[in-house]
């Protein structure tokens, strides 16, 4: 057992020395590194010492020891005091318990009493040096990554988790993080949306490919934070004080683009002074993103391309949604929108309408309701495309949205369980072989089963009553009680089937599963 330093005081010496010799303070997790016969004895030790616990009287002349706590308060020495009295004044006891007494003992001591009132401050003392201990070590964790742990609040405060004032909190607190005259330029940039349909097997790898480059090349001039935007595109946050920097992000996109040899469809937003540059910019390039994307591949925008454009973005924003809703309606409603926002180019208009098509084909596809003949629509459309006058396919794509929102209707009305019930057999028979794999994950079972992993968790919990990871610990936690039943399995050997690594990890799950350490349910099985 570590022992803690206590401070014995008293004015009264016999009493002192009864406190000193009666009681055997080590078997209560206590060193006495020091006595006082005053209060200001008592200050001096306590300075000198630094004991975790005072054991003070509280009536003692010039210098109570109420006088003592609250001079201790002021120096700030985080210790706990526990106060004894010879009398049975409520006063002063109201006095000590204002000024944060662990505890407030009468004498003469009752033995068990005291015992217990010093059992309880050793396990406080103890249970506070764990805590700040890990404190230190995220704060030294925090200062070792600044720069990912900024990722996570800038990310945040992008997507408006986050109040200005908090990240101010943040960045103030971090230091030289803003500098005055700091400028924000958001880059949103990715693989062109039409390469996933042709290219689906490439796609991914082609976008890695591309984020590589990139920040290869941004790391070497400039400070900058990777964000998500809300569909998915990646936003570099590049700050800057330079007048060129747009200029340089250009050059760098338009190598990017040649070296990789992909389609790639990017948005460069002004550069924004302060904080607010950074959600300001982030916005900027998003909005300009949708428009480039709309151009098709290889499109680089900047602010002062913006056109009339955006709000052919915000018709087909309602469309999708729309479809999204199975309303039709709504559908009927976003197209007239669509239409009447639409250019005067019929080159420009079959561009709108293609990326509309492929936006929602890609949202059925991650959500439920794209059949096979609804597949071959699709496949129908984007092949004759080309022949069709933009007022025909505008015809064509409403009749295919409209169908599209039938079947969904059809199949949300109907029993969707019993249509996903192969799926979640393949998952579970998934997860019971796999259970071993640390990695095992809802994104990883819903890839094998060819479900977007967002509606795999909801249709998963829909059946099961209970979230993926709850569903998985269970099944984890039954497996290791199984297994406990081998006398020759080791802790270490069920952690390794059971796909938890960690030990000391593992024996917190499996006690708060089953209310017992690993070492007392083998034992209990034994018997």
């Amino acid at each position: 057992m570590e022992l803690l330093k206590l401070v014995i005081v008293d004015d009264e010496p016999i009493l002192l020395q009864g406190l000193l010799c009666t009681y055997d303070w080590k078997s209560m997790g206590f060193e006495v590194v020091g006595t006082a016969q005053s209060g200001g004895q008592a200050l001096e030790v306590i300075r000198d010492k630094r004991p975790q616990v005072v054991l003070t009287d509280i009536r003692m002349k010039q210098i109570t020891g109420l006088m003592v706590m609250e001079q201790i308060q002021k120096e700030d020495w985080d210790c706990l005091f526990i106060v004894l009295s010879a009398y049975r004044d409520f006063e002063y006891a109201q006095q000590a318990c204002d000024l944060g007494a662990y505890a407030y003992l009468l004498k003469p001591l009752e033995d068990d009493k005291l015992q217990e009132t010093m059992r309880g401050a050793y396990e406080t003392c103890m249970e506070q040096q764990k805590n700040e201990a890990k404190y230190e070590s995220w704060e030294n964790l925090l200062m070792k990554d600044t720069t990912s742990f900024l990722q996570v609040v800038v990310q945040k405060y992008v997507q408006n988790l986050m109040p200005v004032e908090k990240v101010r909190e943040v960045f103030d607190t971090l230091q030289d993080v803003l500098l005055a005259g700091d400028r924000f330029i958001a880059v949103c940039v990715d693989i062109d949306l039409a390469y996933k349909i042709t290219n689906s097997l490439d796609y991914e790898a082609s976008r890695m490919a591309l984020r590589e480059v990139l920040e290869q090349q941004f790391s070497k001039r400039y400070f900058y934070w990777k964000v998500e935007s809300e569909e998915g595109n990646c936003i570099y946050l590049i700050k800057t004080q330079e007048n060129t920097t747009v200029k340089e992000i250009k050059q760098i996109l338009e190598h990017a683009k040649k070296e990789e040899k992909n389609p790639v469809v990017a948005a460069i937003s002004k550069p924004y002074k302060g904080m607010e540059g950074i959600k300001r910019s982030s916005q900027e390039a998003e909005e300009l993103f949708r428009v480039a994307s709309v151009a098709g591949a290889s499109a680089f925008t900047l602010p002062e391309e913006q056109t009339s454009q955006s709000q052919g973005d915000e018709g087909e924003t309602l469309i999708v949604n729309a479809v999204r809703r199975n309303n039709g309606q709504e559908l009927k409603e976003a197209f007239i929108h669509f239409i009447y926002n639409m250019p005067q180019e019929n080159e420009l208009q079959s561009r709108y309408l293609h990326k509309v098509m492929l936006k929602i084909e890609l949202m059925l596809k991650d959500t439920y309701g794209l059949t096979e003949k609804l597949s071959e629509q699709f496949q129908n459309y984007y092949s004759n495309m080309k022949q069709l006058s933009a007022a025909r396919a505008v015809d064509v794509c409403y009749k295919i949205l409209c169908s599209a929102i039938e079947e969904r209707q059809e199949l949300a009305a109907g029993d969707t369980q019993g249509y996903f019930k192969s799926y979640i057999s393949d998952a579970v028979a998934y997860i019971d072989e796999h259970l071993n794999d640390e990695t095992l994950s809802i994104v990883s079972v819903a890839t094998h089963i060819y479900l977007n992993p967002v509606y795999f968790g909801r249709v998963f919990k829909n059946t099961f009553h209970m979230t993926f990871k709850k569903y998985l610990l269970q099944k984890r936690m039954e497996k290791a009680k199984q297994l406990m039943a081998d006398r020759n399995a080791s802790i270490g050997m069920i952690c390794e089937q059971v796909g938890i690594s960690n030990p000391s990890y593992f024996s917190h799950l499996f006690k708060q599963y089953t209310g017992k350490l690993p070492s007392e349910y083998k034992k209990e099985y034994e018997v």
